[in-house]
Order: C-alpha cells, then sequence, then structure tokens
C-alpha cells in the first residue's frame, strides 16, 4: 500500500488561519474550511494513495488534468474542482501548491452563509 500523506496534508490544510475540520461525508474523510465556511479541500486515504479534492480556476483546472495522478472530482468537477491522488513526494508538493491555491480562491469568494 502507498505511504499515506493524509496526515501531511491535514498539517498543511489546518496551517492556514482559521482552517475548521470537519467530516461531514463520513468518517476518514475530511474537509478542510475556511473561516467564510467555505471548503478548499476534501481529503482521504485510499488504496491508490490519499486523495485530494480541491478548487483551481478554469484554466488551472484544464492544465492539472493533463497529470497522470489527477482526475475531475467526482460531483465537483462542474465547479473545476480535480482530484489530486498523492502516492509519490512530488505529488504531495504539487498538490500542497494546489491546496493553496484553492483556499486563495475561496477565501477570495464571500460566503453564501448569513451572518451568525
Amino acid at each position: 500500500m502507498p505511504t499515506s500523506f493524509a496526515g501531511r496534508v491535514r498539517d498543511f490544510a489546518m496551517a492556514f488561519d482559521g482552517t475548521r475540520e470537519e467530516f461531514s461525508f463520513g468518517p476518514g474523510r475530511a474537509l478542510y474550511k475556511a473561516p467564510n465556511g467555505k471548503m478548499f479541500a476534501i481529503a482521504s486515504d485510499q488504496d491508490d494513495g490519499t486523495h485530494v479534492s480541491l478548487k483551481l480556476t478554469p484554466a488551472e483546472s484544464e492544465e492539472a488534468l493533463t497529470l497522470p495522478f489527477v482526475r475531475p472530482a467526482p460531483y465537483l468537477a462542474r465547479n473545476h474542482w480535480i482530484m489530486s491522488i498523492i502516492a509519490t513526494e512530488p505529488e504531495f508538493d504539487m498538490t500542497c501548491g494546489w491546496i493553496r491555491r484553492s483556499h486563495e480562491l475561496v477565501t477570495a469568494a464571500k460566503s453564501r452563509r448569513a451572518p451568525r
């Protein structure tokens, strides 16, 4: 079984100020949300590696999908989400850059929720 990168993905995602970790999609599937309530990454360990779904711009998504370890994210691809399957250190490094970008994109957007 490939090395699990899920713990390292968690550490990276939680380093952004105000990030919340939730398990809305069930145990073992971590959802990372920015302070505005928008999710910027979903991570889980699978047999073929650590799966991380995240948001990119249309152009960034199109470029990322040319890589062999990247697929359209299930249920989210129409919103330019990709799924990176991390099984190696270079894939982890590239995915961390995308997590950072996803966080930037969702924090730039206004929250859809009413203020509390």
